[in-house]
């Protein structure tokens, strides 16, 4: 078989990625071809948990062979360093010049990730200001989530490096501000994902006037979750600016209402394919001209995560809306691939979720509103559930209030102790069902494949 330079390269590319790194470096002796292929995996991304080393020490090693052995050649091929899982202790500590030292011997860096790190400090960022002068143009993507010694004005300073951001993950990061995101908006102009989520109180609508204003149609990706400040006004401003966003986080977002949400979706209909709007207290339930935005005119839209509970309120709320009616918005999804349910009661109906899983054109009985032309179905559910009755909880047991006659469930349909043991306790070569159970406080996960329907149609509850 002849192959052209460029097949051969991106054959070698293809079987390198299996590869481990020991296995890389002996490649990287075989000819110049293999070592240059090698090196560049090698490099692209080095890691810092390796052997009997500490993250630590590997990051000290890294240092010196950065600064004294490297060629130059080398260094370019540096494109992400992820310091995430380095931790000083009483006895090591960087010195204050390690990230002056990685902005000046990375001159291609894209990925810079300093998420939960003690290692960036004020003298740290310090350093860098008065050592590095020009900038560095080539970062893409910088993260310092959960930074908390960083002040606005230092934020201010260390993102004047970093004019061509494309992400910026700034969630928990102490040194969020109006001033300090309005100035990031501006020096930053090609934006396309800012995150926010659980960012400090001072946040206002004028940040968010910011972003809207210089973002524009460059922005994609919107975290605000549990941002207690956000407020229609806000959503107004980016919907106005804001047209080709592809993913929206307002969870836990407690002053935003459905005529801004509203808003936003039909701003955005053409674009979104992500939706996580669970937790806000301003939209307790779904109005028909929301679930008709969201399951019809969002023809793209991928995940879609919402509380169960404003599933039920629609119903409750409204007496024109019908089970059937929510299970037939369901159906409209053309898209959907993820969808996941918050705060789960132990008074939800299996029935209903049986139905829901079924509207999406799952199972061996197809129901009534589920449509055969769709040919990308749903591939799962999160389920995250409340604390139910089995819950042990400070020497006692949970009780939950009993609201199953207001849906019109009965007793035997719930999703009870019995339910969630009868899951557990699925043999999987009879069923091929994959169920991983993911533990969280105060709360817990189950993930539901599509062919979950014969599984519910199956259970027996008892009284």
């Amino acid at each position: 078989m002849n192959l052209t330079d460029k097949q051969y390269n991106r054959f070698l590319d293809l079987v390198f990625n299996y590869l481990s790194k020991r296995d890389l470096c002996a490649c990287s002796l075989v000819n110049k071809t293999w070592s240059q292929r090698a090196m560049s995996k090698l490099w692209y991304q080095p890691e810092f948990d390796n052997g009997d080393l500490t993250s630590f020490q590997s990051f000290q090693n890294f240092f010196k062979i950065l600064t004294k052995i490297a060629s130059e050649q080398t260094k370019t091929l540096i494109q992400i360093i992820d310091i995430n899982q380095v931790k000083e202790s009483l006895y090591e500590t960087l010195n204050d010049n390690w990230l002056t030292l990685i902005i000046q011997h990375c001159p291609n860096l894209r990925s810079l990730i300093i998420r939960d790190s003690s290692c960036l400090t004020p003298m740290t960022i310090r350093k860098l200001i008065t050592n590095f002068k020009s900038t560095h143009n080539s970062l893409q993507y910088l993260n310092l989530e959960n930074s908390k010694n960083i002040t606005e004005n230092l934020l201010k300073s260390f993102i004047q490096k970093f004019p061509e951001l494309l992400a910026i993950n700034l969630n928990n990061c102490s040194g969020v501000s109006d001033s300090s995101i309005s100035q990031i908006s501006y020096i930053c102009h090609d934006l396309n994902t800012i995150e926010l989520s659980n960012s400090s109180s001072r946040i206002t609508d004028v940040s968010f006037y910011a972003i809207s204003k210089f973002g524009k149609n460059k922005l994609r990706k919107l975290n605000f979750s549990s941002m207690p400040k956000f407020t229609d006004n806000s959503i107004k401003s980016i919907s106005n600016h804001c047209k080709n966003l592809e993913v929206v986080n307002f969870s836990s977002c407690q002053l935003i209402t459905s005529i801004g949400l509203a808003n936003l979706l039909m701003a955005n209909k053409n674009t979104l394919k992500e939706l996580w709007i669970h937790n806000m207290k301003g939209i307790p339930w779904l109005t028909k001209d929301l679930w008709e935005l969201i399951t019809i005119k969002c023809s793209k839209l991928e995940l879609l995560s919402i509380n169960f509970n404003t599933i039920t309120s629609s119903s409750n709320c409204s007496s024109s809306f019908t089970v059937d009616l929510i299970l037939y918005y369901f159906s409209q999804f053309k898209k959907l691939k993820k969808l996941v349910l918050y705060n789960t009661s132990e008074e939800s109906s299996s029935k209903f979720l049986q139905n829901l899983i079924e509207s999406f054109g799952m199972g061996d009985n197809k129901s009534t509103h589920s449509i055969k032309s769709n040919k990308i179905i749903l591939e799962e559910i999160l389920i995250y559930r409340m604390r139910y009755e089995c819950d042990f909880i400070l020497g006692g047991y949970a009780e939950t209030k009993n609201s199953m006659e207001s849906y019109g469930i009965e007793k035997k349909d719930v999703i009870n102790d019995e339910w969630l043991a009868y899951v557990k306790t699925i043999e999987l070569s009879q069923t091929q069902l994959k169920i991983e159970k993911i533990e969280v406080e105060p709360s817990e996960i189950f993930i539901l494949p599509s062919n979950l329907t014969q599984l519910l149609s199956q259970t027996q509850l008892k009284n």
